[in-house]
């Protein structure tokens, strides 16, 4: 890099392609450059170190790597510095500076210790202070070990005054022999020291150490005794250990299988032979299982809420004792208890409680406790202390990921706006409704009429306060049954072991409920018949819905013209046979005028505009009109000029005197009217149309 930067100088450009180029190589973290007028160059600017540093000093010494040195840019940062002279034609023209963070350093550190599963630390020699330290809450300086009982031939001194060597004392935190390594980083004058556990040192010694007592055990019957006491322990910690893996094994699967927890409590509770488990903690979960023989002496309401709120109190006091993260201790309804806390010695001794083995689970960085795991009178109490204190954290991070997964689920399954189900669950659903054959189901489609209309005068929170009431009258009653949001403007809900004149009434009453607000929409019902699956039901509901829809536009476009008849304007309906006439003379005021078939989906062309791209080789009218709605309709006119592909909705127009009309906007903003007029004499079958498009 150094190389590089004197390629940089020589060829007369700065440092910028340097910097941007460079990226995090293993403990160096960042890096710049000292100029020879005391200008520090990093890729955070420029910056002026007179009188911090002196450039003609640092030349002098050459490649170098500090030990602990302050950040020449932020000097709150402790780092370590390498340097090397940028050189070119033999002169220093620049000192660049590689940074490597005491964070960065200490996480390899700590990683390395953790493969090595021993203690590590490096600290500065001469002030004492750890520069890394893996043990969580020891003293920041070496000093610290000074008070530790050392073992015969060794002591704090040798640390000191030697540059490499080891030491040995007794743990202040379990009483073991503690074995430390230490020795001497010499280019940084820096100590590093190893410490593991005699446990650690010599665990394959013991393993040689009972390979001997099997031999002696034929020689010594006291050792013979002694060892099978020792047999008999390694079978009940085996037992133990078991059993924590089923019930560990039983935690992972609980967001597949929700009955695990029971599993696993059941677990602990079998292995200390005890007459209940509990687990509560204060994200509300409180499950309890009890051994069938004491069913009776089940706590529930105020009682169980008293026994909950002790435990988390006895667990404060513990912490705050001992300061641990995870503590067992037991509780004995005994003459101490009865002076310190006679109300709870009294409900001990009502409820026939002797024994509470339970451990208080923290783990968040309050070590607040968040988790109480823990059995009632157990029976094997080595087994009680030793199963809760292996599986306790694991039940509170399994219910934990539960509970958060859940929250994650019904994230994605629900419709954020309205609070109803969306179509993930939708799509879900619509397979459990055909497996599980519910002989009385119903299926109803709602769409919501002018909502874009109403968002366009409104705004769009007048259009979600209407959507919103309308899922909360659909939750209030279809109460208990599957909505869900099918898209902007449109609902569907399956009603689930109702009869259908239950259903038809609660269609009654939604309608009743919306029109107090002025609230409009198009309802299509379906019934399931004929073993018909779910997306079928959905789709005759969805058709039906089609029909109340193109039913409600064109009743609203007839009591427009009922309006404008009482303001007097004269509405006469034109002979069909003139419209040939009418075309020659009004063609500027028309867009296009077709001829259609409903009973074929055929088409003759009259007028054609340019835009409607109309091929007669096509085989029906409908697909045409699609395309036209897709690619010239402006989207908040889809819905109503859809209803016109519906061609049944169409004649019963007809034949009740009506010529169904609709006026829309397209994409460039431009309004046409779409008028449908019978051409046939027989107005109970109508089947040859004149559709026709003019300028509104």
């Amino acid at each position: 890099m150094a190389h590089f930067a004197a390629d940089l100088y020589a060829d007369g450009e700065n440092y910028d392609r340097m910097f941007e180029s460079f990226e995090s190589i293993g403990l160096l973290s960042n890096i710049g450059i000292l100029n020879s007028d005391n200008t520090f160059v990093s890729k955070m600017g420029t910056r002026d170190l007179n009188g911090k540093i002196s450039f003609e000093k640092e030349a002098l010494l050459g490649e170098y790597t500090t030990g602990r040195v302050r950040d020449v840019i932020n000097e709150e940062i402790e780092i370590i510095r390498s340097s090397v002279p940028i050189v070119v034609n033999d002169e220093t023209v620049g000192i660049l500076y590689g940074g490597m963070s005491l964070e960065t350093i200490g996480e390899k550190y700590n990683n390395m210790a953790e493969e090595l599963d021993a203690q590590l630390f490096v600290y500065d020699k001469a002030t004492g202070d750890f520069v890394i330290n893996t043990v969580k809450n020891a003293k920041n300086n070496i000093s610290s070990l000074k008070e530790r009982e050392y073992n015969d031939g060794y002591s704090f001194d040798d640390i000191i005054n030697n540059p490499n060597g080891y030491v040995s004392f007794k743990s202040i935190r379990n009483g073991q022999d503690l074995y430390l390594h230490f020795s001497t980083i010499d280019d940084l004058n820096w100590g590093i020291m190893l410490a593991r556990y005699e446990s650690q040192v010599f665990a394959k010694t013991h393993r040689i150490t009972n390979y001997m007592l099997l031999l002696l055990v034929v020689m010594l019957s006291v050792i013979t005794v002694y060892f099978l006491s020792i047999l008999q322990n390694e079978r009940k910690d085996k037992t133990i250990t078991q059993n924590a893996s089923v019930a560990r094994k039983l935690l992972l699967d609980i967001n597949q299988n929700p009955d695990n927890i029971q599993k696993a409590l059941r677990t602990v509770m079998d292995t200390a032979c005890s007459r209940s488990a509990i687990y509560v903690d204060t994200e509300g979960e409180d499950i309890n299982c009890i051994n069938s023989k004491y069913e009776d002496n089940i706590l529930t309401g105020e009682e169980r809420k008293y026994l909950v709120s002790e435990l988390f109190r006895y667990a404060v006091e513990l912490k705050n004792e001992n300061a641990e993260s995870i503590c067992v201790i037991n509780i004995k309804p005994n003459a101490h208890l009865r002076v310190t806390n006679n109300s709870l010695y009294k409900f001990f001794t009502k409820h026939n409680i002797k024994l509470v083995t339970f451990a208080a689970i923290t783990h968040d960085s309050n070590n607040s406790n968040v988790g109480i795991l823990g059995v009632v009178n157990p029976r094997k109490k080595y087994s009680a202390r030793t199963i809760v204190e292996e599986i306790a954290v694991c039940f509170s991070i399994a219910l934990y990921n539960k509970n958060n997964l859940n929250k994650t689920y019904t994230a994605a399954t629900t419709d954020s706006l309205t609070n109803v189900l969306n179509r993930v669950a939708y799509k879900q659903d619509l397979i459990k409704f055909d497996s599980e054959k519910h002989s009385l189901l119903s299926c109803i489609y709602i769409d919501v009429n002018e909502l874009h209309l109403r968002n366009n005068r409104y705004g769009h929170a007048a259009g979600d306060e209407m959507l919103i009431y309308i899922a909360n009258s659909l939750k209030n009653i279809f109460y208990g049954q599957k909505i869900y949001r099918m898209g902007g403007d449109e609902f569907l809900v399956f009603a689930q072991n109702i009869e259908i004149e239950t259903v038809k009434r609660c269609i009654e009453l939604l309608s009743e409920q919306l029109d107090t607000q002025n609230y409009h929409v198009a309802i299509g019902i379906s019934f399931r018949a004929n073993n018909m699956n779910a997306e079928e039901m959905v789709r005759e509901a969805e058709s039906r819905m089609y029909n109340a829809k193109a039913e409600y536009y064109q009743n609203k476009e007839k009591s427009a013209t009922a309006i404008s008849q009482d303001k007097d304007y004269v509405m006469e309906k034109t002979g069909i046979r003139e419209i040939d006439t009418m075309l020659s003379v009004l063609k500027e005021h028309y867009n296009g005028i077709y001829r259609v078939s409903l009973a074929t989906d055929r088409a003759h062309r009259i007028l054609m505009p340019s835009y409607l791209k109309y091929d007669e080789n096509e085989d029906d009218f409908s697909i045409i009109l699609k395309k036209y709605i897709d690619e010239t309709v402006h989207p908040d006119s889809h819905r109503a000029v859809l209803s016109f592909l519906n061609y049944d909705a169409i004649k019963k127009q007809m034949t009740e005197g009506n010529s169904p009309r609709i006026t829309y906007k397209k994409v460039n903003g431009e309004l046409v009217t779409l008028s449908v007029y019978g051409l046939d004499d027989n107005v109970d079958d109508v089947k040859d149309t004149l559709w026709v498009f003019s300028k509104a």
